[in-house]
């Protein structure tokens, strides 16, 4: 879900923002929806599914680099006054009008209506309230022990489902489904070196080969956060 915000100068945003969230509030559009940053949050788990595997979010956990860094792109404009509204009346134009690819992503572009309706205002309300705001991080991810928040740091959910986690990504296999067939030292191997061997159904799909920096007890905690839940989610 690529937006093209970091290629729009400051001054021209601003306006096309204050034009944006004018036209918004002369439809009746509602102000941002009320996100309070627990895991669950369906503008979460949405950006994570439809966006986060484009796009850089601190507060998303999300890695995508197909697309601009949202937390750079918003950082900016925060600074240079924008509004949470406004903020959320530009991506949602952006979710129905995107920008064409450019040269500065060349071959990225992000498709029309990627999500719509309330799902389009959810993502756009949780963009709005955390995309570039300092400090933000994930927040405490559901699940016992400290492998879940791992799972939440590291942007996992962005590819797969995981009940556990109440991920809902589709780029990768489902982990319920995938995990339990494994043994740990193939989870761990997966982990470290993805591409090596590919789930069945997803063989031109590529997971970002950067899981072999995790310090060794963090995946350890993931490997028994992976096992302990695929079975069953209550981790019974």
């Amino acid at each position: 879900m690529p937006f093209r915000l970091d290629l729009i100068k400051i001054p021209s945003l601003l306006a096309a923002a204050a034009l944006f969230a004018a036209v918004a509030s002369g439809c009746g559009a509602s102000s941002s929806a009320e996100i309070t940053g627990g895991f669950q949050d369906r503008g979460r788990q949405l950006f994570n599914a439809k966006c986060g595997t484009c796009h850089v979010m601190a507060a998303a956990a999300s890695q995508g680099v197909q697309g601009p860094n949202l937390d750079t792109a918003f950082g900016a404009a925060r600074a240079a006054g924008m509004s949470e509204d406004t903020v959320k009346s530009v991506v949602e134009y952006q979710i129905y009008h995107p920008r064409p690819s450019t040269d500065g992503y060349p071959g990225v572009s992000m498709p029309a209506n990627i999500v719509t309706g309330n799902d389009a205002e959810d993502v756009a309300a949780y963009v709005a309230r955390y995309a570039g705001v300092p400090g933000a991080k994930p927040p405490k991810a559901p699940g016992e022990g400290p492998g879940a928040q791992v799972y939440a740091n590291q942007g996992c959910g962005s590819c797969h489902i995981f009940e556990a986690a109440q991920s809902a990504g589709v780029l990768g296999p489902n982990l319920n489904e995938y995990i339990p067939e494994m043994s740990r030292a193939a989870i761990k191997q997966a982990i470290v070196n993805p591409n090596a061997t590919k789930a069945k159904g997803y063989e031109n799909a590529v997971m970002p080969n950067r899981w072999s920096n995790l310090p060794p007890q963090e995946l350890d905690d993931l490997v028994d956060f992976l096992v302990t839940y695929a079975a069953s989610p209550n981790g019974n």
